[in-house]
């Protein structure tokens, strides 16, 4: 279901005055008349509010909605926002600037609640230059690929993208967070599987994955990774385009932890 990310609560009159970029998408993307039904995700509650579009005004570039329902705290159908998804953070090692647009994106729509672009040892000095620069909050690219993403694909989790960081601070960061690890590997030795590696998870119940640029980790990083508690874990798989390994690791990693009661791990 999409939805609209308002940055404001209604006001006394139950209105929400829509103006500049969002008043844009609203009319020329999305194409709402008026009368038609918009379900708003406010940013206080996170909640979806059911509003009926009021007005739209071609020449002062705004659209008015009116609230016309009781808040939702689930989708329209009554299923989706009832599945508490769990919290994955996301540690990608810099890749290019136009695939780390589409893992951010692909991220959002899964629902990961934090993504951290790390400089490792294989990323470009260019796509790093680049992440820093587009992490900055003056820089609103990311933000609005995570806006889109949502409106798109209805996701009731802010995901945030952070300052980008060395291999070092993304480890202390996981400590910092009770965040446990999981890096997708290429090679075979040493590793475990996702079911494996999910279920030794013990009491914690954030995850962290890790997924590497477009030349991987290299092995003394992986090594390092190891001596501060990360697990490593390798897909039987075909060998994946870091977008690809970022997307697959999230989806099978959250579905791993939302039926994580409902499996029967290996001791």
């Amino acid at each position: 279901m999409r939805q609209f990310l308002s940055e404001v609560e209604p006001d006394s009159d139950g209105c929400i005055l829509v103006q500049g970029k969002k008043a844009h998408h609203l009319a020329e993307v999305l194409r709402v008349k008026a009368g038609d039904m918009v379900y708003a995700r406010l940013p206080q509650s996170g909640v979806l509010q059911p509003m009926t579009v009021a007005q739209v005004d071609s020449t002062k570039k705004t659209v008015l909605l009116q609230v016309a329902g009781e808040l939702l705290a689930s989708d329209p159908d009554g299923t989706k926002d009832a599945v508490q998804l769990p919290e994955i953070w996301l540690f990608q090692f810099v890749a290019k600037p136009p695939k780390m647009d589409i893992i951010i994106r692909q991220a959002t729509e899964c629902g990961v609640s934090f993504i951290v672009p790390v400089e490792g040892k294989f990323c470009q000095g260019g796509a790093v230059e680049s992440a820093r620069k587009k992490a900055d909050v003056r820089d609103d690219r990311w933000t609005r690929i995570i806006s889109e993403a949502r409106e798109q694909s209805g996701s009731a989790v802010q995901t945030k993208v952070l300052p980008s960081v060395g291999l070092e601070a993304a480890m202390d960061m996981l400590s910092e967070n009770n965040l446990y690890g999981i890096v997708l590997y290429e090679q075979t030795g040493g590793t475990k599987t996702l079911a494996d590696a999910v279920g030794a998870m013990g009491e914690k119940e954030k995850a962290a994955l890790f997924v590497g640029a477009e030349g991987g980790i290299a092995s003394e990083e992986i090594e390092y990774m190891q001596g501060r508690g990360i697990v490593p874990v390798h897909f039987a798989t075909n060998i994946l385009r870091c977008e690809t390994a970022a997307l697959y690791g999230t989806a099978v990693l959250q579905n791993a932890l939302v039926e994580k009661e409902l499996w029967k791990f290996k001791e």
